[in-house]
């Protein structure tokens, strides 16, 4: 009900103000990132204000350590598939291929957590790696980002690098 209704929704009444979008052209991109901030902000204030919460320093570095790992891991599977020779898909395609497979997005998760785990008294406690996934995601791919678009630009010159260099 709280995702699925709102994007059929959505969808169908897009249809018939398309036209009136196009000609006043609202201001999305920003809408969007203030209501993508709300649900961080309040996701984080619900987390950690609960007393319920009994999350030691080591466990949060812990958490975060396997988090950076898993993410590391999945963006090179990704890679390996991506770049075999019968795979077909250009450097490009590749690029993509490793930002868009491995991203999880808050604005998705939290509410299905909170479905999922409804009455939970832990579910603060659940949600913690996904709050902390989504900025590890933005800075493991920030600091990626250069390495990446080198070893694409080398490859679409046709110099054959096999890995990015880190």
């Amino acid at each position: 009900m709280t995702v699925v209704v709102p994007l059929i929704i959505g969808q169908i009444v897009r249809r018939y103000i398309k036209d009136w979008l196009e000609r006043k052209k609202p201001p999305f991109g920003a809408v969007s990132s203030s209501v993508l901030l709300m649900i961080i902000y309040t996701t984080f204030c619900d987390t950690f204000s609960n007393p319920n919460i009994d999350l030691d320093k080591f466990s949060l570095v812990l958490i975060l350590f396997i988090i950076f790992s898993i993410q590391l891991s999945f963006m090179l599977l990704t890679f390996i598939f991506s770049t075999r020779n019968n795979s077909g898909f250009t450097p490009a395609d590749t690029v993509a291929i490793i930002f868009c497979s491995t991203h999880k997005s808050l604005t998705l998760g939290i509410p299905m957590l909170k479905i999922v785990f409804a009455g939970h008294e832990h579910l603060s406690l659940i949600s913690v790696p996904l709050l902390m996934y989504h900025p590890a995601q933005i800075l493991l791919g920030s600091v990626l980002v250069p390495t990446i678009k080198s070893w694409m630009v080398s490859r679409q010159k046709g110099v054959k690098l096999t890995r990015p260099t880190v």
